[in-house]
């Protein structure tokens, strides 16, 4: 296992001029490319059957394009992922007055200055013959966009020669406070963003979904059987999309943009990504309550993404494990706060597999 640490010197950042990029390399040349700019994945290359290392990651071609960052790409989403509607956060007797950084009406991924475009520290770089692991730091403080409590957040990645990426998040407060940190990484598995990614198999394993009102806030669940929801066997969105193309929640989000709630099947990953000949697989398994569901119908068309590819609708799928979509916005959905001084923690865990690879799983997922 491999760690490069390079130093960005780009007058593009403005106040950030200590911006740290980790490259970690396995012996075969899979790798996980990090900046402590939003303590984010840049981008994610395997050794293909041709020999080449393909990126299959949304990456954009010039760092400076991560200081705005619409699409939250790669970053970590913290003090809180998702929306929480018209800005409110109610806290045992008090609700506290957030930013409404979406539209002037919503607190989006933790408001105006939400971590995913701070600069983090690099606190650590550990390298070992058979994994890496890289730790940010980052220190919120009390009253930042609304939130209480004079932050400490942490996130921590580790690299290992099978190819698994685990992310864990650790939070603490000097107040009680309301903590759900999430990764926006997008993939694409063909390392083709020129096209839609929705030709990829998707499992889930959620047996309910979270229904949105037009401005993405819950409506409720659903159950996920007989709808377009419904991918607890391996299925493309393409099939979905096509077989119900009248289906006004797929209209309302041009695409999918939903909460799954996770069954946490025993010894299985809550969500199985793939190919259509399998070539690659991605497996992800987490602690989170939920996984939302961004199928990229709002990416923005001619983005330039690395390696001279541009962006197209829905070219990169993105999977946040996080709790319930606005847990706190009084929609009966299990919500929790973090006691001042008591640990917050979230893991997230990346499995990939590809043909030249000699891990396997027993259960193999076959499309």
């Amino acid at each position: 296992m491999i760690i490069k640490k390079t130093a960005l010197q780009l007058p593009d950042f403005g106040n950030f001029t200590d911006i740290i990029a980790v490259h970690l390399a396995c012996q075969d040349g899979f790798s996980v490319s990090l900046t402590s700019l939003g303590a984010s994945i840049r981008q994610i290359k395997y050794p293909s059957s041709n020999g080449d290392l393909k990126n299959i990651a949304l990456a954009f071609a010039e760092e400076s394009a991560y200081l705005s960052n619409p699409l939250y790409a790669g970053a970590t989403l913290a003090p809180t992922a998702g929306r929480i509607s018209c800005g409110l956060l109610p806290l045992e007797n008090r609700v506290y007055d957030l930013s409404k950084n979406e539209n002037n009406r919503h607190n989006l991924h933790g408001g105006f200055q939400n971590a995913s475009f701070q600069n983090w520290q690099l606190l650590s770089a550990e390298q070992k013959e058979d994994q890496a692991m890289i730790s940010f730091g980052l220190t919120l403080p009390d009253g930042l966009d609304g939130f209480p409590g004079n932050r400490q957040l942490k996130a921590v990645y580790t690299l290992t020669e099978e190819h698994r990426l685990t992310l864990k998040y650790e939070a603490v407060s000097d107040q009680d406070t309301y903590f759900n940190l999430s990764n926006h990484c997008y993939f694409n598995l063909s390392g083709d963003f020129s096209h839609a990614a929705t030709a990829q198999l998707l499992q889930i394993h959620a047996d309910r979904y979270v229904c949105n009102a037009p401005d993405f806030i819950p409506e409720g669940t659903a159950e996920v059987e007989g709808t377009p929801f419904d991918f607890r066997h391996p299925k493309s969105l393409d099939q979905q999309l096509s077989a119900f193309p009248e289906n006004i929640q797929l209209i309302r989000n041009q695409g999918y943009n939903h909460g799954f709630v996770l069954t946490h099947a025993d010894q299985e990953p809550d969500l199985a990504c793939a190919l259509p000949d399998s070539s690659l697989q991605l497996f992800i398994s987490s602690d989170a309550p939920c996984m939302v569901l961004y199928s990229g119908g709002y990416i923005e068309e001619g983005l330039k993404l690395a390696d001279g590819q541009h962006s197209t609708a829905s070219c990169a799928l993105a999977f946040e494990f996080q709790d319930y979509p606005d847990a706190p916005g009084g929609h009966g959905f299990p919500y929790s706060i973090t006691p001042a001084g008591k640990l917050w923690e979230r893991t997230i865990c990346y499995q990939f597999i590809f043909q030249s690879s000699q891990t396997r799983r027993s259960d193999n997922f076959t499309p």
